[in-house]
């Protein structure tokens, strides 16, 4: 048995690249009852008390501030802890006792994003309760920045921004196992270096718990890549097992869909790492798309899709990938020069590749990696190139 809270958190796109923060914000406030606040001026609160240490677009003592000073109601905590299991645990345990959706900081220190549910074996009975085990979290990540795909600010309620039609949400789900591994990875340095860290509610846990993960048995030796169609298998037994199709807004996005032919992608960042994307076809728009590692079989993550075409990912074929790079120049930045790429030499990867980046801060948003000579373009998967991918940014 397993018990499952998801809150409503209306889902609202950042504004700009480096408006994750802000974006967050706007959505955790709007819950509050402050109503729906302007990005730039809830990203000029965030980074101007961003005082800890320099160098933050938005710091989490920046936002922790914004969200105590836009509100009354609730009184916002900076919880950073010293292992991943607290962290996630004080996340669990805001949500179920003061009914309000935690900001955490992922991917290092990187991005935030709004985590508004949880799947657990139980429902916690306090903050420190280590007796149940956790399988995955809803959460609503701001990226990519409006306009694309969604419409462009000023936001409204009950828009459709980056969710479509009348879904309402941009609904993700997370498996704890790529949550402990992709995600809440801790902040790698600095004034909060070796911290895990989410801005959540009062009662934090003790500094210490004992450790008692739950461990998602791998299914596959990882020796080779397991094939699409395993995957999509794996797909949709991972939909059901973690009860995504018992959901309203999960049975509607994958209502009369089909699994479609996936996508393998090479993580950049690690060695030996690959993933499927596996989408849900409703003729020939995906309407939800599921992460499969492409090693051990492990379910990652899933996504529905905006309406009514879904979205830009997995459009793009070989010929037009080559149509936004050939005979055209392409700016290389930092004093390198322009590029032409001439037809027939470049190189171009038949899979798909990602890192947490700038250019893209959800792996459903992948690149086709194109080498010509010396030089390397990166093709995002709705159409941007890039000349190179920006891994040095915090708190976007």
């Amino acid at each position: 048995m397993s018990t499952t809270t998801d809150l409503v958190t209306q889902y609202h796109q950042q504004d700009t690249d480096y408006y994750c923060g802000a974006a967050c914000a706007q959505m955790v406030l709007a819950q509050c009852g402050a109503g729906l606040l302007n990005q730039t001026n809830l990203y000029n609160d965030n980074h101007s008390h961003s005082t800890a240490e320099s160098g933050w677009y938005t710091a989490p003592d920046g936002l922790q501030w914004t969200l105590n000073n836009r509100q009354s109601g609730k009184y916002f905590v900076l919880d950073a802890l010293s292992s991943e299991e607290a962290i996630s645990r004080m996340i669990v345990w805001t949500i179920h006792h003061y009914r309000v959706a935690p900001v955490a900081m992922v991917y290092g220190s990187a991005h935030w994003i709004v985590v508004r549910g949880y799947t657990t074996s139980a429902d916690p009975a306090n903050s420190y309760d280590t007796s149940y085990s956790i399988s995955g979290f809803d959460i609503n990540n701001p990226w990519p920045p409006t306009p694309v795909p969604g419409p462009p600010p000023p936001h409204s309620v009950g828009d459709v921004c980056g969710s479509g039609g009348n879904r309402g949400v941009a609904d993700e789900h997370i498996s704890y196992t790529s949550w402990r591994n992709d995600y809440m990875t801790g902040i790698p340095s600095g004034h909060w270096g070796g911290k895990f860290v989410a801005i959540c509610d009062p009662d934090p846990p003790p500094d210490r718990l004992p450790h008692s993960r739950q461990i998602e048995l791998s299914r596959f030796s990882g020796h080779e890549l397991i094939e699409h169609r395993q995957a999509a298998d794996l797909a949709s037994a991972a939909l059901k097992d973690h009860g995504l199709l018992q959901r309203k807004n999960w049975h509607s996005a994958l209502e009369r869909t089909e699994p479609g032919k996936g996508v393998l992608v090479q993580r950049l960042d690690r060695l030996d790492s690959f993933y499927w994307i596996v989408p849900y076809m409703h003729g020939d728009s995906a309407r939800t798309v599921v992460s499969i590692d492409a090693r051990f079989g492990q379910y990652l993550q899933a996504r529905t899709l905006p309406e009514p075409k879904g979205t830009a990912l997995l459009t793009l074929d070989r010929k037009e990938v080559e149509a936004l790079i050939i005979d055209r120049i392409h700016e290389l930045g930092e004093g390198r020069g322009e590029l032409l790429i001439r037809p027939g030499v470049a190189c171009i990867s038949n899979h798909w590749v990602w890192r947490p980046c700038r250019e893209s801060l959800s792996p459903f948003y992948p690149f086709k990696l194109v080498t010509y000579g010396a030089n390397r373009l990166y093709v995002r998967s709705d159409g941007a190139v890039f000349h190179s991918l920006t891994t040095t940014d915090r708190g976007l």
